[in-house]
């Protein structure tokens, strides 16, 4: 599944791996799209530690996940 080119998804996390490239932290994260998805529900989504804010990502978190230019932009935990 592709994330969009510009747009929410409202996802709750599965699983979380973190990693670092060249000293920045990302989080590899396995997510179930909440909305009405009819075909792949699950997708894999790698976003930048600071898409987060002070919030660390965790199984079971239900988040709205932004995306810019197909890369997830902001993570913010959903009511």
């Amino acid at each position: 599944m592709q994330p969009p080119l510009m747009g929410t998804w409202a996802v709750e996390i599965i699983s979380v791996k973190a990693y670092e490239i060249h000293s920045d932290r990302y989080f590899e994260l396995l997510i179930t799209r909440l909305d009405d998805v009819a075909e792949a529900p699950e997708a894999v989504l790698r976003a930048p530690a600071h898409a987060f804010g002070s919030v660390s990502p965790a199984p079971g978190q239900r988040v709205t996940i932004t995306f810019l230019m197909g890369q997830v932009t902001r993570v913010e935990l959903r009511d």
